[in-house]
């Protein structure tokens, strides 16, 4: 079929099939002529890349929006501005390439050793947060932040980096030069027995970072400063199981930022939460 005869097919057709291709691809398509702009846009289109369970997702928003009037409005309103959920503290959106889901565990959500006393740890409000409030590092020795997450709410059949997402207060940071941090991602059940041996945990990413006094390392599994300021550390990658297959199982992801051997004093550690994003 020629460049000319794919051209004129009728809007219907177009619509099918840009809807098998990606996001991405069809914002892109959009410039090819008049024709394709007005397809591109059309709700048959974007309704392919919105997850099925989408407006019950938004139903349950902490703070209710009004919807956008098209669906390309509305996935784009999630890629950009992710709704909070469960009182402030969690967020929910997509990821642009692919329109999979992307969450967000937020300090408050996380269990955070002795994060309820304010001699530890301290909760306060800062703008460039996604959430109303992070979690301050007073003083510990003992530092213990764990994240869980079911895996029914992620996208089947998909691969989830998990990053932990701080900032360091470099006036108050201290402690953190010689103890090794353990990072890693588990799966488990919803009796707590451990799923290591289950094809779903693509990998148990267990590392160790070692910071220095006052800035963050760059080497190759370190933690990276991204654009909006915040550095992250990949925590682990997990398979979400395709549906049939396990994903309706009720698995839990469990991810954990730990020091709890050589027991140094610590502070100066800002914590906004734990990400988990589409990798594939």
């Amino acid at each position: 079929m020629s460049s000319v005869d794919f051209l004129e097919l009728p809007e219907d057709c177009l619509s099918h099939i840009l809807s098998l291709t990606s996001p991405i691809d069809v914002l892109r398509s959009s410039a090819v002529s008049k024709h394709f702009l007005r397809v591109s846009e059309s709700d048959a289109v974007w309704e392919k890349f919105l997850p099925s369970d989408c407006y019950d997702i938004i139903s349950r928003s902490s703070n209710p929006f009004q919807l956008p009037s098209s669906k390309k409005d509305l996935f784009l309103h999630l890629v950009r501005s992710p709704i909070l959920l469960n009182n402030n503290t969690q967020s929910f959106g997509l990821d642009k390439r692919s329109g999979k889901k992307c969450y967000m565990l937020s300090a408050r959500s996380l269990e955070i050793e002795w994060g309820d006393m304010l001699q530890y740890w301290d909760w306060i409000s800062i703008p460039e947060s996604s959430f109303p409030e992070v979690a301050e590092l007073q003083d510990v020795c003992w530092l213990d932040i764990v994240g869980e997450i079911d895996t029914r709410l992620l996208t089947p059949n998909t691969t989830y980096g998990a990053y932990f997402m701080f900032k360091v207060d470099i006036d108050n940071f201290r402690g953190f030069n010689n103890p090794q941090m353990k990072v890693c991602a588990s799966e488990f059940d919803k009796q707590g027995l451990s799923q290591n041996q289950l094809h779903h945990l693509q990998a148990v990413k267990q590392h160790y970072i070692k910071t220095l006094e006052g800035r963050i390392p760059r080497s190759d599994g370190s933690p990276i400063e991204r654009d909006d300021g915040w550095m992250e550390l990949e925590m682990g990658r997990y398979l979400v199981p395709s549906m049939g297959h396990g994903a309706d199982e009720g698995l839990i992801l469990q991810m954990i930022f730990r020091e709890v051997k050589e027991l140094h004093w610590k502070s100066g550690l800002v914590v906004q939460g734990i990400e988990l994003r589409p990798l594939d």
